[in-house]
């Protein structure tokens, strides 16, 4: 929503809008002369001629019921992405059920750096690219899209993108297979003449080629593909690997961010650049200075000399890949994770994948389940999941006051602590007092 209004405000649309809480974005957006009301209320949408918003808004927002009184066209923000989309002559989206935001950062960096004229938009804020979209020119447009609620299916493109599939908006979605039925209408819509790269290590994606219509181009971290990552490596804090394209080399890669599951994104990135320019190589070194997107990997500083991360990951899967990759950094450190659950569906229905999901983990220290956009659900909370993770060393810790005294009282010199959770966990960091040295 951030990028829809900086675009049409850029476009020369007068703009305001509303959100539930202050946060990062609002300020943004208010900085950057932008109206931005905290709260929904019925007036704030008086003499609009348009109103576009997320699909996490329902009927029931006061907003979009004065909108339906008043006669004001209301617009999803998936469908104003296809009006965007099909206005350029090539368009790219990269889809998955996980790494999304990573790999369309990371394509963002490498475009930044090519001679295409195009304007970026990512679904979390790039420090490359100064927020999460850049206005660069009308011959391609790079989108991150999300198959919730079968949204993706909104953008136009020649480019597709599939990361991976998994078993994610269940509340949506009935089963695996439903939502392998969302990717393939993904994959089939894209334009006469376009491309699928997808994930040849992923089995939910291998299962559903047979039935994509369109040419697809595959991609692999040591296995055989189109596009290959070969002798990954870690040397100096950096984890180091080789590109080729079906066979000729391409060049070597240098990343920051952390963990197989990033060679694998950085890899996806690369070969969407070089889709549209075989000349990626002369900027792949601009990958050495991604930091990561916002809330991916985000150390934030130290607590009694320990050191304080924030993560997004949500998803068991997600939790997992990160854990590991934390471990593979940080062999020799106690490794304590501050866990905010998010949803009660997703909770309840992947209840059994977040019992191992955490095996990495020295420590959890869970929170209260994050509502978001559903309504309280009596059948199902974090305590359930403390009494079936026994494996674990699991605490309690409901609020953000009981996470901040657990954090200043607990950890220690050899400690690396994450907030983990694609809620508000991340505002763990407001409560805390951090010493601000580098690491």
């Amino acid at each position: 929503m951030v990028a829809v209004a900086e675009l049409l405000q850029y476009q020369g649309y007068h703009i305001t809008g509303s959100d539930r809480a202050e946060n990062a974005n609002v300020r943004r957006l208010i900085a950057e002369g932008i109206p931005v009301q905290v709260g929904h209320s019925r007036e704030v949408i008086h003499g609009a001629d348009l109103i576009i918003h997320t699909s996490a808004v329902h009927d029931d927002n006061p907003e979009i019921q004065e909108a339906k009184r008043l006669g004001i066209p209301l617009m999803v923000r998936s469908s104003f992405f296809r009006l965007l989309t099909s206005q350029f002559p090539h368009s790219i989206a990269i889809s998955g059920s996980h790494g999304k935001t990573t790999a369309t950062s990371m394509a963002a960096v490498l475009l930044q750096k090519s001679p295409i004229p195009s304007t970026l938009i990512i679904g979390a804020s790039v420090p490359e690219i100064g927020g999460n979209i850049s206005i660069g020119g009308g011959e391609l447009i790079l989108n991150e899209a999300c198959e919730f609620e079968e949204s993706f299916l909104d953008f136009d493109r020649d480019l597709a993108v599939i990361l991976n599939i998994d078993r994610d908006h269940l509340d949506y979605y009935r089963d695996l297979a439903h939502i392998q039925d969302a990717f393939v209408t993904f994959a089939n819509q894209t334009r006469e003449g376009g491309a699928v790269l997808v994930n040849a290590q992923d089995p939910p994606t291998q299962a559903i080629l047979n039935r994509i219509k369109r040419r697809i181009i595959t991609f692999a971290v040591d296995e055989e593909a189109d596009y290959r990552a070969d002798h990954v490596r870690i040397i100096e804090g950096q984890t180091l690997f080789a590109v080729s394209y079906r066979g000729e080399p391409i060049g070597e890669v240098a990343l920051q961010v952390h963990g197989r599951h990033n060679v694998a994104n950085a890899l996806a990135a690369i070969a969407c650049v070089h889709h549209y320019d075989k000349n990626v190589a002369d900027y792949l070194p601009a990958l050495a200075q991604f930091q990561g997107a916002a809330r991916r990997f985000d150390y934030h500083g130290k607590i009694n000399g320990a050191l304080c991360y924030d993560d997004f990951a949500h998803h068991p899967k997600e939790i997992e890949a990160l854990l590991e990759s934390i471990k593979e950094f940080y062999p020799d450190k106690r490794l304590i994770v501050g866990f905010q659950p998010h949803t009660y569906s997703r909770t309840k229905l992947l209840f059994d994948e977040h019992i191992h999901a955490f095996d990495a983990a020295d420590e959890i220290w869970m929170m209260d389940i994050y509502a978001a956009r559903e309504p309280f659900d009596p059948t199902i909370h974090t305590s359930m999941l403390i009494d079936a993770m026994v494996h674990k060393d699991i605490t309690y810790t409901p609020d953000f006051e009981d996470l901040r005294d657990k954090m200043h009282e607990e950890l220690e010199e050899n400690d690396v602590f994450f907030s983990v959770g694609c809620g508000d966990v991340n505002r763990i960091y407001d409560f805390v007092t951090l010493e601000r040295e580098e690491k």
